[in-house]
């Protein structure tokens, strides 16, 4: 009897061996995340990215379509491979589905078009019933982690009923292709500012993906900021980088001579400066996308938009290890720092921006106190905009990392 069940006990492991074994080889090669990923223009430093997550990023197959101004990103990511092998790239152009063969060293590999077509409008990817086929025709051969179409000028007069179908469509896609991510896409820049349609439409896109964690290539928001910040929505910033003040992209590179951002690279429609950040935004968005969390654990959430002066800040610290949130009130002191009681956080509250914050917490979710420095980005959200500026001087308090134990 001993023995029987000996040998019964045994087929069972290899049994639950077998199903591991089964799931894992069949389970998607990109990480699930249970929240938004939300990639714009903070969101190009690549230095920030470890190795390890760049090869993880490259073993992941990407379905593109879009129309000349979509070729930025291919533009941009090739000039970066021409910089640094690490970021390695293969693209197939062509009217039949298909992934270009892979390389050694290993390489990203991209199908660009949508058969039977290489230069795909709203009809031939999800506006009608015949592009949505053609996409589902690219999905059904089950060689793509990810789909992804990007906007022409089709946003700057679009309905709020259009843009919904927009979002429902693609949301119906994913739910038909679990094993398929979508990426959604706003509009280019048009030079109307936040109060011009198109603002108001890529609002609506981006209030959606934060609301329904989806995965959203910020296009217009990496066109309106320059490397250093600066913001030029509301000074007619188009996309190809001009505005009130002449074009932000040649000026910025004519006081930065030499920088990797401004190297040599045909951009359609804009200057080779947007191009090469959109390319940096491009793999920050692959590796996320492969599993790396640019915060590492826990994350602190910021709430509330405090305007000068002394102002109440309540934090939610969520613990990733264990799930556990530890809810604290931050205030303002006039000088213009956040002072907690028991904590040693230092902050320099002043203009919108980005600025370094140092955060020390000792003990939360059981883990050793350990200081880093990381970055927090202060965004005008006073007329309750979502963080964009509106001029209202307001602030709001996006997210900023604690560190904590032997997280990275």
């Amino acid at each position: 009897m001993n023995r029987l069940l000996n040998r019964s006990f045994i087929l069972l492991l290899f049994v639950l061996a077998g199903l591991l074994i089964f799931i894992i080889l069949n389970s998607p090669a990109y990480a699930d995340t249970d929240g938004p990923i939300i990639v714009d223009h903070t969101c190009t430093d690549l230095s920030r990215i470890p190795a390890s997550w760049l090869e993880q990023a490259k073993t992941l197959t990407l379905h593109y379509a879009h129309t000349s101004h979509g070729s930025q990103i291919n533009s941009g990511i090739l000039n970066l491979e021409s910089q640094d092998l690490s970021y390695s790239v293969a693209i197939r152009t062509d009217v039949t589905a298909g992934l270009p063969p892979q390389e050694n060293p290993i390489a990203l590999r991209i199908y660009d078009g949508n058969p039977p077509e290489t230069y795909i409008n709203t009809g031939d990817y999800w506006s009608t019933e015949e592009g949505r086929n053609r996409t589902r025709a690219v999905a059904n051969t089950g060689d793509y982690d990810f789909s992804m179409w990007s906007w022409c000028g089709e946003v700057s007069n679009a309905s709020e009923s259009t843009i919904q179908n927009y979002l429902d469509t693609l949301s119906q896609l994913e739910s038909e292709y679990p094993d398929m991510k979508f990426i959604y896409m706003t509009g280019h820049l048009d030079g109307t500012g936040s109060s011009g349609n198109l603002h108001i439409r890529n609002e609506q896109i981006r209030d959606y993906c934060r609301t329904h964690n989806k995965v959203l290539f910020d296009f217009a928001d990496i066109e309106r900021y320059d490397p250093d910040d600066i913001d030029y929505l509301d000074l007619g910033a188009t996309d190809g980088c001009d505005y009130s003040g002449g074009n932000w992209a040649e000026q910025w590179c004519i006081a930065h001579s030499g920088s990797d951002l401004c190297g040599e690279c045909t951009c359609a429609h804009s200057q080779a400066l947007n191009c090469n950040v959109k390319a940096r935004a491009f793999w920050w968005m692959i590796a996320r996308l492969a599993g790396w969390n640019p915060d590492g654990f826990p994350t602190a959430n910021f709430s509330g938009a405090p305007t000068t002066g002394t102002a109440p800040l309540e934090v939610s610290f969520t613990d990733l290890s264990t799930g556990e949130i530890d809810n604290r009130s931050w205030d303002f002191d006039s000088d213009g720092t956040i002072d907690s009681t028991g904590q040693n956080p230092t902050y320099t509250y002043t203009d919108p921006g980005t600025y370094t914050v140092i955060l020390q917490i000792a003990g939360l979710g059981g883990a050793d106190t350990e200081t880093k420095t990381d970055y927090v980005t202060v965004k005008d959200d006073s007329g309750g905009n979502g963080g964009e500026d509106d001029g209202g001087g307001g602030v709001c308090f996006t997210s900023v990392v604690a560190y904590m134990g032997n997280g990275e």
